[in-house]
């Protein structure tokens, strides 16, 4: 592959950029991405299932330099302006929010594009969400008060992972359902997810699928890493996740390395 024709890098975060429990991204990433825009003004897209708030804690130093695909391909975020938004259906979100509750151990989380609503059926969970994952939360009574458009919707459990084959039974045909490798599971608009989201982004920045890399290491990265020229999988995904990378690779950061690598030589 031509890698001097790539002229955009999207990478999903846990599992990929965060390894092994990893809370920061390395000040080598940082500089790497810089590089690349200043040198070969190559963009760099995170692709997380994560709130753009958290997103832009998490990526500080570089927080205005990047393009950010949130909320599992719902949200598309760059220079503090919105590019690209799919919402769920009101109703369909409300019926989901009450079936999740009704679901032993399980947490409820409503993304709106500005703030995460919780229906905390414990303190240790609002505690989690309010202090640790970085992003505007609001407590509620009732789900249904919600005014704003409602982005996405999400589980979480700890313990168990049998809710996750009730809920798809319940709502697979009527909206996407990502899971991740942590105890999230989300639901967004039908055929919504970061492969669509990256495909209709790089159409309106001019971009071709096969001038993009992506990276990714789990089923919710599926679709993003057979939109692009260049997918790089992580040596700890699943095999047939291995199997549509055009290579693999143990850091993104290592990946990145032997690119700039060739782009300079």
């Amino acid at each position: 592959m031509d890698f001097k024709n790539i002229k955009l890098i999207a990478s999903d975060v846990d599992g990929t950029l965060l390894l092994n429990g990893a809370k920061e991204i390395s000040d080598e990433l940082f500089a790497q991405i810089l590089r690349l825009k200043q040198e070969k003004n190559i963009l760099f897209m995170v692709a997380s299932g994560r709130q753009y708030q958290n997103l832009r804690v998490l990526f500080e130093p570089i927080k205005d330099e990047i393009i950010y695909l949130c909320e599992n391909g719902c949200l598309g975020i760059y220079q503090d302006k919105v590019i690209y938004q799919k919402e769920l259906h009101r109703e369909l979100a409300f019926e989901i929010a009450d079936s999740i509750l009704a679901e032993e151990n399980c947490e409820v989380q409503i993304s709106t594009p500005s703030i995460q609503y919780l229906f905390p059926k414990t303190n240790s969970f609002y505690r989690y969400m309010k202090n640790e994952a970085g992003i505007t939360v609001k407590k509620i009574k009732d789900i249904h008060q919600i005014k704003e458009p409602i982005l996405k919707v999400a589980v979480y459990n700890p313990y168990s992972t049998q809710h996750r084959l009730r809920l798809k039974k319940l709502y697979g045909k009527r909206c996407s359902m990502h899971l991740g490798r942590s105890d999230w599971t989300d639901f967004t608009p039908k055929n919504t997810d970061k492969g669509t989201a990256l495909e209709t982004i790089i159409k309106a920045l001019g971009i071709a699928p096969k001038e993009c890399v992506a990276f990714g290491d789990y089923y919710n990265d599926e679709n993003m890493l057979k939109v692009v020229g260049c997918p790089i999988v992580m040596d700890t995904a699943p095999q047939e996740l291995q199997k549509i990378g055009r290579y693999t690779t143990y850091t993104v950061e290592h990946a990145l390395d032997n690119f700039i690598f060739e782009l300079t030589s």
